[in-house]
């Protein structure tokens, strides 16, 4: 309970003001009506894709996870995604793709892989690649070259298989999941 409160109180120091004004629940805005109302649509005006952009960080601070790991993505690729407002900012990509990876999401695991990767950290990538197929079984073919080239970097060993095992049960935990 204490780890969830503070995933909260890391993610609300990344958020701007207006996110935190508006009223969010975990389940309200949906993530898929703010994507639909032309969160990432060029064409949308661009405080339009702000407002937007705030809505989809206000329900990610209350604990939705689909918009924690859009979110997240969309602060690790910035401006290279078109039509994205947020700028590249690792740190908040971490935090809000572990939040929504702490509660299962298979992206926001293959995206930090990604991030961690990129940011020369092979052991933490390593590690979701594991946690990712401990959970949701093999790669699908398109994020199996990721999963192949993290694990030629990383020797596997008992550090990491204790860290991949304790994540898994804490994963499962908050999901809800019974150990199998």
């Amino acid at each position: 309970m204490r780890h969830h409160a503070f995933s909260a109180a890391c993610v609300v120091l990344l958020l701007p003001a207006k996110a935190l004004a508006m009223h969010c629940t975990a389940s309200h805005p949906v993530t898929h009506d703010i994507v639909v109302r032309g969160l990432l649509d060029p064409s949308v005006s661009i405080e339009r894709r702000k407002r937007l952009a705030d809505r989809l960080l206000c329900s990610a601070l209350a604990g939705n996870a689909a918009s924690q790991e859009l979110a997240g993505e969309l602060y690790f690729e910035g401006p290279a995604r078109k039509g994205n407002v947020l700028p590249r900012d690792l740190s908040r990509a971490r935090r809000l793709l572990t939040a929504a990876a702490d509660h299962g999401r298979r992206h926001a695991m293959h995206d930090l892989a990604r991030l961690e990767l990129a940011d020369h950290h092979p052991y933490r990538a390593a590690m979701w690649t594991r946690v990712e197929t401990a959970l949701h079984g093999p790669p699908p073919a398109g994020v199996a070259p990721l999963h192949e080239r993290v694990q030629r970097r990383v020797t596997p060993d008992s550090r990491l298989d204790a860290e991949v095992a304790a994540k898994v049960r804490a994963v499962r935990e908050a999901m809800g999941k019974a150990e199998p």
